[in-house]
């Protein structure tokens, strides 16, 4: 068994959300500010880190399969070069009507990652920005990190922090937020 992991949404928690968009390829990736840096703090801490990401835009014809290898190899290079990479990616292409168990807040891309690196799900974490994250966190067993965009406020009850960088302070220091 592993140690414990942190599953971590790729958009709006790594990267910059394309507003009434996808991001289709490298050149419309842009990291958010804290978002390698946590990462990294992550990794010096010891957790196994799992990407865990809807990415409907492979559903609705707007991107291939490769198109999104090549952004997530492209991703996994500048965070190596960071001290920051992760251990694995996990992607669900489906359109929301399909009905498929992948596609967040269902649990089975973090189920599909268990089964792989059998962790620690009591000190294992998934960090977020939106509910759907945290809702596959829960159904899997896993507690959960709001990450509030600027100028947003977080959903009543619910961890949060500004940033991914904030996000993985609190996780390392084992506090509450």
């Amino acid at each position: 068994m592993h140690g414990p992991a942190v599953f971590v949404d790729r958009d709006g928690v790594i990267n910059r959300r394309l507003p009434g968009d996808y991001v289709r390829s490298w050149d419309q990736f842009s990291f958010l500010f804290g978002a390698r840096a946590g990462l990294r703090l992550l990794r010096e801490a010891g957790f196994l880190l799992v990407v865990i990401t809807n990415q409907r835009g492979i559903g609705r014809g707007l991107m291939s399969e490769e198109d999104l290898a090549g952004i997530h190899r492209r991703m996994q290079v500048e965070l190596l070069r960071a001290g920051a990479g992760v251990d694995a990616i996990y992607h669900c292409p489906h359109e929301i009507g399909d009905n498929c168990g992948c596609r967040k807040p269902r649990p089975g891309l973090i189920e599909r990652a268990l089964e792989r690196f059998p962790v620690d799900r009591e000190r294992s974490w998934v960090v977020g920005d939106s509910l759907s994250d945290l809702e596959a966190g829960r159904a899997a067993g896993i507690r959960g990190i709001f990450v509030v965009p600027r100028g947003e406020t977080r959903p009543p009850g619910v961890p949060a922090a500004g940033s991914l960088l904030a996000a993985a302070r609190v996780i390392v220091a084992g506090a509450p937020t």
